[in-house]
This record gives structure tokens, C-alpha cells and sequence, in this order.
């Protein structure tokens, strides 16, 4: 086991570009998983027509903590669509057809999909859904009452899955940065999932969310309440949002 970090490292070091598939001319990767057939996709509110209160960056790092459970949490259609344009939202399109979004991404390959599971969003079902960021849109992609306690065994955290409003789950698909950065694109695809998670802790604060960020779960429980192809799509990390009842204390 103490070999697969070295393993990793030296795997992924700079590669010779010339082999990669981008120079070798392989047709490059859909930006982002295509809508099935009979899925309905459903437009988010505008949210940069969402007002946000002002808080200092300092303030939303210092406010964050770990997070032992939630109180019963719920969360607008409005402020959800505010939250996934942080973590992965679209800007423009540049040099033809390279995106721009909220994060940082190596080569701008944006290899991440934002999948979530609503507990209790107002408008819509209990259900996993996917993030469309060109369009700012959402797509059912399982409407089932049921995935509460799956995702809350799945993450091996009962206390704080099943209060929190809404759980992302951050799935990579590798492909999109090693067609053009070579074996490198993997370590992109772990650093940009960390970018992501902060991105979202830092835009929760301004709302007086909390977030639970964690990286214990089981991967092929996660994958199959997904339904991801474990070959190309792999579960990185997970973040539920919700409230906590914090104590007040007097001066």
C-alpha cells in the first residue's frame, strides 16, 4: 500500500506532450454528459440576479468547523442555483471551444460533473439530479424518496446526511484532462475537486449554510446510486449542505 502514492506521483509526472491525444488529433471529449432521451432539464433561477449579505472572506473561513450533525435542513430553488454557479458555473466560451467557469481548472478541461441529491430543496422532488453549467440547468436523473438513507450509508454518516438540504457529489471524468494533459490530468482532476469544495464552503457562509465536505465513502456504493460507468466516471468527493445550531454567547 506504501508504494501506491510513489506509484502515483511518478505516473503522472510531466508527460511528452507529443503522445498525448489532443496533439495526436483523437477527437476531444463532450464538455459536458449529455441529456437521455425523456429527461426533463429544468432552468435554475438567474444567479447573478440572486442578492448575496456581504461577508468578509475572513469571516466565511473562520465561521467554517467540522460538523457533527445538522438540524432539519431546507434550502431554496433560488440558493441552489446560486451554490452550483459557484462551484462549476459557466462564464463564456474562449478560444473556440474552451469554457471559463467559477474555478480554477487545469488547461481550462473542467473535468468534473456536480451531481446532487435534494433532500428537502424547495421545488423540487427528493432525487438525484445533475448540473448542466453552460445552460444553468438541472436534469433528474433519479426521482426517488429512498436515496436519503442510501446516500447516508453510502457516505457511512447517518446524523449528517439525512438532516442536510442537499448533498453534492463531485464525479470525475478523468478523460477530459488527460486527452489533453496526458497522465498529469489526473492530478488536476483530485486539485480541482478541492478548489470546487471550497468554492462552495466560501459561498455557503454568505448564505449561513454549512457545509460537510468528506472523502469517506464507500466508491461503489456511491457509483451505483449514481449510476456512473466505473470504468470512465469516478465518485471524488462529497458535501452536504444544511444548518447547525450554534450556541450564543454572551459578552
Amino acid at each position: 500500500m506504501k508504494e501506491t502514492g510513489k506509484q502515483f506521483i511518478n505516473g503522472t509526472r510531466y508527460p511528452d506532450y507529443s503522445t498525448v491525444d489532443l496533439v495526436l488529433r483523437v477527437p476531444e471529449p463532450p464538455q459536458e454528459l449529455p441529456v437521455r432521451d425523456g429527461q426533463q432539464v429544468i432552468r435554475l433561477p438567474n444567479p447573478k440576479r440572486f442578492k448575496v449579505k456581504d461577508i468578509l472572506v475572513r469571516e466565511a473561513i473562520e465561521r467554517w468547523e467540522p460538523i457533527g450533525h445538522f438540524t432539519r435542513s431546507t434550502i431554496s430553488l433560488r440558493e441552489l442555483s446560486y451554490l452550483l454557479w459557484c462551484t462549476q458555473g459557466f462564464k463564456k466560451t474562449v478560444a473556440e471551444t474552451m469554457q471559463l467557469r467559477n474555478v480554477p481548472s487545469s488547461g481550462l478541461r473542467y473535468p468534473l460533473e456536480t451531481y446532487f441529491v435534494a433532500s428537502d430543496v424547495e421545488g423540487l422532488e427528493t432525487g438525484l439530479y445533475r448540473y448542466l453549467p453552460k445552460s444553468n440547468s438541472i436534469v433528474a436523473e433519479r426521482i426517488d424518496s429512498g436515496l436519503i438513507l442510501e446516500m447516508s450509508t453510502a457516505s457511512m454518516n447517518f446524523k449528517v446526511m439525512t438532516r442536510a438540504a442537499v448533498t453534492f457529489i463531485w464525479v470525475a471524468i478523468p478523460y477530459r484532462s488527460t486527452w489533453a494533459l496526458g497522465n498529469r490530468g489526473y492530478r488536476s482532476v483530485l486539485i480541482e475537486a478541492g478548489h470546487t469544495c471550497q468554492n462552495l464552503i466560501l459561498a455557503a457562509a454568505g448564505l449561513g449554510y454549512d457545509v460537510f465536505p468528506t472523502d469517506m465513502f464507500h466508491d461503489d456504493l456511491v457509483a451505483k446510486l449514481a449510476n456512473l460507468d466505473p470504468e470512465t466516471q469516478w465518485p471524488l468527493y462529497l458535501a452536504a449542505v444544511g444548518t447547525v445550531e450554534r450556541s450564543v454567547t454572551l459578552a
